[in-house]
């Protein structure tokens, strides 16, 4: 009988149902497959061999554990106490580890996701790491300190799953998250392509629909870790569904490589780093993006054409940056037949100018853009601190009316309902579940 999961997660976290088109996984070995137990071989790290492992990847995965446990400098809930011995797919060993079992490799189980959100370890950085385990697809750490070795490398991770998001979910907060599974055959971690339903407190019974066209996508939930660096050039071969990387120390620009993730990419949250450059027009070939969230950084230019291309963005904010010049009416009309956008958050930036769709929004609440520099609007910057930025902004970024765009041709299936505004709780979105610390 397969056994049900508990994650310790510190607030409303997902992960909450785990269904499976073929199979299902669930966390511990089947009767077919069972994993030594490390009770059973009191062996060291550096004694343990092969032999001592269900297959060779659980070995490569306890070594990429070992030598990441010897980097980690605080670890004040001991929880790297459980990081010992041979059986990494165990029930109370390796406390943050799960196994499932890949498409690809029938019966033979692996460490497909990481959930270390809310333990407080300190360490480094996470490259040689989370690199090293090649089937992780859900990688969660919020509220840790993962120094200054800025973000792992997830283009060599082959292994991956479809994710989904419920559309209406009914937020409760909870102090753990569930993992459960049904099977079509009394088979556990047998599994073919895998939906991660995540459902942010809702009980297991619950409905909810799957959006459908979301394939080969991954997590990376690292929240609150005190990361510092660039993003890494070529992050956009990732294959990411959901990327929250808030309150972080992260420099440089949003690399151009993101456009590769238009059939992919659902969420992403960068709020409150140190990003800088021109704001890249790239995000606008997002086509699938619900939440796009650069709010809170230094990014600058105007906003690029291509934005008019966010067809399915809900929350929008970019407020808290260096943005200037016109707020343009093809953005604005995403609210309206053309799209979904419930949230246009602008404020605290140095933007002169709307047009009437825009104007429409600021009335409805749909768009904020106070603290900017509009002529005729309330609660405006004082005119010396606009004309001080316009004389000292950057002239490198484009202009957006030089910026030719093409909108990335929507499949049949994911087209967008028109006149639809998506208007959901906030807690809904799973990036934004993540973000507390």
């Amino acid at each position: 009988m397969a056994n049900r999961l508990r994650l310790p997660l510190p607030q409303c976290l997902f992960l909450l149902h785990c269904y499976v088109v073929v199979a299902i996984v669930a966390h511990p070995s089947s009767p077919e497959q069972e994993s030594p137990k490390a009770n059973q071989h009191p062996l060291s790290y550096n004694n343990l061999r092969p032999e001592d492992f269900p297959n060779d990847r659980l070995y490569r995965a306890y070594h990429a554990i070992q030598s990441f446990k010897s980097t980690i400098t605080s670890d004040p809930k001991n929880i790297t106490g459980t990081w010992a011995g041979n059986d990494i797919c165990g029930e109370k060993s390796y406390v943050g580890f799960y196994c499932a079992t890949p498409t690809s490799r029938a019966k033979e189980l692996t460490v497909t996701a990481v959930v270390l959100n809310g333990f407080g370890l300190r360490a480094p950085k996470l490259q040689g790491f989370v690199d090293q385990l090649p089937d992780v697809a859900l990688f969660h750490a919020a509220s840790n300190n993962f120094g200054n070795g800025g973000i792992p490398r997830l283009t060599g991770l082959e292994y991956s799953y479809d994710l989904s998001v419920d559309d209406n979910t009914d937020l409760q907060v909870q102090d753990y998250s569930e993992v459960t599974g049904r099977a079509r055959a009394n088979i556990h971690c047998v599994a073919a392509m895998i939906e991660f339903r995540f459902r942010l407190g809702t009980g297991p019974d619950k409905g909810g629909g799957i959006i459908p066209g979301v394939a080969d996508g991954k997590a990376l939930l690292l929240n609150y870790n005190d990361l510092s660096g660039q993003l890494p050039a070529d992050l956009g071969f990732s294959k990411l569904s959901f990327l929250a990387l808030a309150n972080n120390r992260l420099t440089g620009p949003i690399p151009p490589s993101v456009a590769h993730l238009k059939d992919s990419l659902l969420e992403v949250l960068l709020l409150n780093n140190q990003l800088s450059g021109c704001l890249a027009p790239e995000l606008g070939m997002l086509a699938k993006a619900a939440v796009i969230d650069a709010g809170m950084n230094q990014l600058t230019g105007p906003i690029p054409s291509s934005f008019s291309c966010l067809i399915s963005v809900e929350q929008l904010n970019l407020a808290g940056n260096r943005l200037y010049g016109h707020v343009p009416d093809a953005l604005c009309r995403l609210a309206g037949p053309t799209g979904r956008l419930a949230n246009l958050t602008l404020s605290g930036n140095y933007f002169t100018s709307v047009g009437p769709a825009c104007a429409a929004l600021i009335k409805d609440g749909v768009l904020n853009v106070k603290s900017n520099c509009i002529p005729g609007l309330a609660n405006q910057r004082r005119p010396e601190e606009c004309a001080a930025f316009i004389q000292s902004r950057p002239k490198t970024c484009p202009a957006a009316a030089t910026t030719e765009t093409t909108c990335p041709a929507p499949a049949a299936n994911d087209a967008v309902a028109q006149g639809v505004r998506k208007v959901r709780d906030y807690f809904s979105y799973v990036t934004y579940a993540t973000l507390h610390e």
